[in-house]
């Protein structure tokens, strides 16, 4: 009995060696071998000065559990010296973590990263100012300055939502005003571009930059929730507004002449604190110090491309006076208290813009300022039709009332007329009279422009065209 188990004791003890000889077998040793040969090889190209085939070799080699922290430190050092950042500060970061304690991989991993940042914004400079080649500066700048006054409107109203929605408002808020903050890059390299002047040049480019760098820090606001986002983005959008008077050709600058001019008319309540009577005059005066160079470029355009619609001497010289006169005007009606004939102003800026050449692209004539325009007279008709939709929603008692009240001031224009007579009125009389109807009229429009404004709730970010 003692014989057989000192066998199977003998055997148990076998069995554990031949183990053992198996573990270590099982290490590869083949593969520890190709490590080794290609940490060799490699560092054979990287003496030899050929970056390229040292980087294809020892780049794999990052990942060994022997040569990794030595590969990545060699991967870093190529790589920083062809002035790849993202891949250096990769590779220096794969040494620290193997050896987390050892100074030299700390130092060079923080050389590798210094540069970072700024790789980073130089990239992405790089491919905004690539996807806006060929594109006009003004037009962008035009579709920006909407973008901000739409941004800063929502801004102001997102805190009166569920907790849940105020997040995800903020959060698509933020996403937008960092996409605009890219929208002053393009306009500063045009500007650049045309200032001759290196000291002006110097001085616009400082005052991009503090905007952009405003807009950027308007995204990090509504990112986190911060109810001064307002304030910033209020004074992003003067910042738009004002480059937009800098940037925009003629034919946009009349348009948004048109815009201003009519709001100023029908007295609409000033944006962002600014009156709408010296936007357009800001405007006519934009309009007509780029309208002389602006016109001999478009003659240039029409003799090499004959689809485009003729700008005749005759029509340039009647546009120059027409906005030497609206100038004036306009002048007159930002400095006096009631500002005189804006009608007037209203009717040159009209007829100035029928006069510019309108291409088939739109771009003459100032289409942006007529869609705008547009815009705000569809949101009139809905208004109206909101209104009639309520008035048909009121209980029996409320019609009645109205039509009392109507059928008694019916009666009582009556007795005034019998009382007056069957005199016939002059024809100033029927002037002023239709006059002060127009005015009404665009009054109620604006009152219910503003009511529809008030009603309109906005939309869920999933249904929102950011």
């Amino acid at each position: 009995m003692s014989t057989m188990r000192n066998g199977l004791k003998v055997l148990a003890f076998a069995c554990a060696a031949i183990a053992v000889v198996c573990l270590f077998v099982s290490e590869d040793p083949h593969s520890q071998k190709t490590d080794v040969e290609a940490w060799n090889e490699g560092v054979g190209y990287y003496n030899a000065g050929d970056a390229t085939n040292a980087l294809k070799t020892l780049r794999p080699l990052m990942l060994s559990r022997t040569h990794g922290a030595r590969a990545a430190e060699v991967v870093a050092k190529l790589e920083h010296e062809r002035g790849d950042v993202e891949e250096a500060a990769a590779a220096a970061q794969v040494a620290l973590r193997a050896n987390p304690g050892d100074e030299r991989a700390q130092r060079n991993f923080t050389r590798a990263v210094d540069g970072l940042p700024e790789s980073r914004e130089t990239k992405h400079i790089n491919e905004v100012l690539k996807a806006a080649e060929g594109k006009d500066p003004g037009s962008m700048m035009l579709a920006s300055t909407y973008d901000a006054r739409d941004l800063m409107a929502q801004a102001g109203g997102y805190a009166t939502n569920s907790p849940a929605r105020i997040v995800a408002l903020c959060d698509a808020l933020s996403e937008r005003a960092k996409r605009l903050s890219d929208s002053w890059l393009p306009v500063k390299e045009a500007i650049c571009r045309s200032v001759t002047n290196e000291e002006q040049a110097a001085t616009i480019v400082m005052q991009v930059d503090q905007a952009r760098e405003k807009t950027r820090r308007a995204a990090r606001q509504l990112a986190d929730l911060d109810a001064e986002a307002y304030a910033v983005l209020s004074d992003v959008e003067h910042d738009f507004t004002r480059f937009l008077k800098l940037t925009a050709l003629p034919p946009a600058a009349i348009g948004e002449d048109l815009v201003a001019q009519s709001n100023a008319w029908l007295d609409a309540e000033a944006f962002n604190g600014r009156s709408w009577q010296q936007d357009a005059l800001d405007y006519t005066r934009s309009f007509r110090a780029k309208f002389p160079s602006w016109a001999r470029a478009y003659e240039q355009q029409v003799q090499s491309d004959t689809n485009r619609p003729p700008f005749t001497a005759e029509d340039q010289a009647k546009i120059s006076a027409l906005a030497t006169e609206l100038e004036k005007l306009q002048m007159e009606c930002v400095e006096k208290p009631v500002p005189p004939e804006q009608e007037r102003a209203l009717d040159l800026v009209r007829q100035i813009q029928e006069l510019l050449p309108k291409d088939n692209s739109g771009q003459g004539g100032g289409s942006q300022g007529q869609n705008q325009q547009d815009k705000q007279n569809q949101q009139n008709r809905q208004s109206d039709q909101d209104q009639n939709q309520q008035n048909q929603d009121q209980p029996p008692e409320q019609k009645n009332e109205g039509e009392d009240s109507q059928n008694e001031d019916d009666s009582g224009e009556q007795n005034e007329e019998s009382a007056a007579g069957e005199e016939e009125p002059s024809d100033d009389d029927k002037e002023i009279d239709a006059l002060l109807r127009r005015a009404q009229e665009r009054n109620d429009e604006h009152e219910a422009d503003k009511r529809a404004r008030m009603r309109k709730a906005p939309l869920p970010p999933n249904e929102r065209d950011w």
